[in-house]
């Protein structure tokens, strides 16, 4: 609807320079005119540019108001724009014959075949009108009046001639701009699939390492706040024995949006083995990552599975802060050393590395 919106006003514009053109020749005419300058600033000036005007805001309103049938509106006012100047400029009429062709090029802006169709109409009417009612017009003969009809009509096949030729390009642009939004979105879609893991909605074990490896180069050049958390869900191959893989499917998609719930924008989240996820904090302190990771290990403990609601799923978490002596290994290392402690200490904890 906008750019809709911001079409008409471009015609609009366009309208209001044909008036201002239009108005400052009538008054440069003012001084060369047999009429006496009062006679003729109110005639020829004053009355027809008020009455311009007019139109002008009534169709500027019923833009605004998005009135259904402003194309229509837009065509009337600008023939009736084009009446009045024809009348001011009586005395060229020839000349000004050109332009009744106006409403019809402008017509062809709106692609719409019944628009032409209608602006001829009104077109033929109004001269057809002017020829009957308005003097300057009953001397042009029959010859004149049979040949301005004549390309008035050339002027409507063309019209409709180049509004299917726009309509045309206009539809295979847009099919165009479809493909290249179908293929767009195709590439993001087989480059998610390279990327994350599917059943979690989590990054996978690849891009993991990548990750990792460019936050720790870019951590020793320009060094900020970098930790690993590792986890690992306990006992997990005995809730697959007891309850079926697809209480474990289950229990897995539980862990990873619990996980997800609980990070942040900086944070990345991965889904680093079967039942094994690790998480890449930035810009946060040690402590405010260990308080991130232990209320992601309670509303695991606490989570109800509705197939299996006396299963309470625990996790281990291993966590370690970068340092700037590490390499990529080194803290991958120590936060699975990490990991393993908080196995062998009990499980369902977060262990530290010293």
């Amino acid at each position: 609807m906008n750019s809709k919106k911001n079409w008409h006003t471009h015609i609009l514009t366009y309208l209001w320079i044909a008036i201002g053109v239009s108005s400052s020749v009538t008054l440069i005419n003012m001084f060369f005119s047999s009429l006496d300058t009062k006679t003729f600033f109110l005639e020829r000036f004053l009355l027809p540019f008020v009455l311009e005007v007019l139109i002008l805001f009534i169709l500027k309103w019923q833009i605004r108001s998005h009135a259904p049938a402003i194309r229509y509106y837009i065509v009337i006012g600008t023939q009736a724009i084009v009446t009045i100047l024809f009348v001011v400029h009586s005395s060229i009429f020839y000349v000004m014959l050109a332009l009744f062709l106006m409403p019809m090029l402008i017509s062809v802006f709106f692609l719409s075949l019944k628009l032409i169709d209608f602006t001829f109409c009104l077109t033929l009417v109004v001269l057809i009108a002017m020829k009957l009612f308005f003097p300057p017009l009953s001397v042009m003969s029959v010859i004149e009046l049979t040949t301005f009809a004549a390309i008035l009509v050339s002027t409507y096949f063309l019209s409709r001639e180049l509004t299917k030729r726009f309509s045309v390009v206009y539809t295979d642009m847009v099919v165009s701009v479809e493909k290249e939004k179908e293929l767009l979105c195709r590439n993001i879609y087989m480059e998610k699939l390279t990327k994350m893991d599917l059943a979690t909605n989590l990054y996978n074990h690849k891009t993991f390492h990548e990750y990792l490896e460019e936050l720790v180069y870019q951590c020793k050049n320009q060094p900020f706040d970098l930790s690993l958390g590792l986890m690992d869900l306990d006992l997990f191959k005995g809730i697959n024995d007891r309850q079926g893989h697809c209480n474990g499917d289950l229990v897995i998609s539980t862990a990873a949006a619990i996980i997800l719930d609980n990070l942040e924008a900086n944070d990345f989240a991965a889904r680093y083995g079967g039942e094994e996820f690790a998480v890449i904090f930035t810009e946060k302190s040690p402590e405010a990552c260990l308080s991130i990771l232990e209320q992601i290990r309670i509303d695991l403990e606490t989570a109800v599975f509705e197939t299996m609601p006396n299963e309470v799923v625990t996790m281990s978490i291993g966590f370690v802060p970068f340092t700037p002596n590490m390499s990529k290994t080194d803290l991958f290392e120590a936060a699975d050393a990490s990991l393993y402690s908080a196995k062998e200490k009990g499980r369902n904890q977060i262990q530290c590395a010293s």
